[in-house]
Parts: C-alpha cells; structure tokens; sequence
C-alpha cells in the first residue's frame, strides 16, 4: 500500500480519534473525569454501530479491541472513584493493552498485530514483530502516564493525555517501523 492510499484510507479514522480526544478533554474539563469515561463509551459503542450499519471504517480496525479497553477504562473510573486513582488508569489499562499485545505478538501477531498492520502505511510489516513492538510502546506509554499522573496536577495531566502523549506514540511507532518491516528484518 502506498503512502496515499494509506492517507486517503486512514483519514476518517484519524479524525475521529481526533475528535473523540478532543470531546473527552472538554467533557472532563467542564464535568469530571468519569462523566468522560462514560461518554467515551458511548461514543466508542456509538462509532461501532454506525460502522457496522453503514459499513464505513470510522474506528480504524480495532473497533473491538479499541471497545473493550474503553470499557475496561470506564470500569476503572467508577471503581477507583478518585481523580488521582482515575489518572492511573491510564496507566492499568495500558497494561493491560500492552500485555494483550505482547502475547498476541508472541504467537505471531494473527489477531491484534495484524488487524493493526493493516492500517500502517507499508505492506511487509511483520505482524507478530509489530505486536510486540506496539507492546513495548503500550508499556513506555503506561510508564510516562504514571510519572505524568503523580507529577502533574489533574488539568495538566488531562492536558499531557489529549494533546503530548498522541505526539509521543506518533514518534514511537514512527520509529518503531524501522524494526517491524519484514523485508528490512529478514
């Protein structure tokens, strides 16, 4: 797939995301982190039954995966009750999203890694090295959350998670990709 295929296929998706970032951000803002949990679940549920009526790819391809880890998320919110506890769990759930990459990346990447893959814009990524790959950046992310929720105040941490941290992840499989090409690895 060539770079402006990729771009024409992926834009919508990246949009929303976009979006949906941006309407969790204001929703905290002007309520409290798990009226945001909520609505990002409904958003997320919202997307997956437009996609499947219309048939437009609005989620990106993980819609699944990308729907249980919001619930996850939300759960979080409600159970931890707390804005620090609900900053960390930026933290758990990307554990948790780390791991199941990692372990789909050790059997060779044939559900997450290459639902993924197909969103890159190359078409000889290996799908179990991207797996994991994307696991080791799911844990620098966790990690960076963690110091980002125990060193910044609430608004400054919504702001580092809606704005700075997408930057950071963007760089990471950027540079990821040099690793995961199954031409250049083999």
């Amino acid at each position: 797939m060539n770079g402006g295929v990729f771009a024409r296929h992926n834009r919508l998706p990246f949009a929303i995301d976009i979006i949906t970032g941006l309407l969790f951000y204001f929703v905290a803002k002007f309520t409290d982190l798990q009226t945001a949990a909520i609505v990002g679940v409904v958003v997320g549920f919202g997307l997956v039954l437009f996609q499947r009526i219309t048939k437009i790819d609005v989620t990106g391809g993980l819609a699944l995966f990308g729907i249980m880890m919001l619930c996850i998320s939300a759960g979080l919110a409600f159970w931890l009750n707390d804005d620090e506890w609900i900053k960390l769990r930026g933290t758990i759930t990307g554990l948790i999203a780390a791991s199941f990459f990692i372990i789909d990346g050790a059997r060779g990447g044939p559900y997450i890694g290459k639902g993924l893959a197909r969103y890159m814009p190359y078409s000889d990524i290996h799908a179990g090295r991207f797996a994991i790959v994307m696991g080791v950046i799911g844990l620098i992310m966790a990690a960076l959350n963690y110091g980002a929720a125990k060193l910044l105040t609430t608004d400054n941490w919504l702001f580092y998670k809606t704005f700075v941290d997408n930057f950071i992840v963007i760089g990471l499989v950027m540079l990821a990709m040099r690793f995961v090409r199954a031409k250049q690895a083999a």
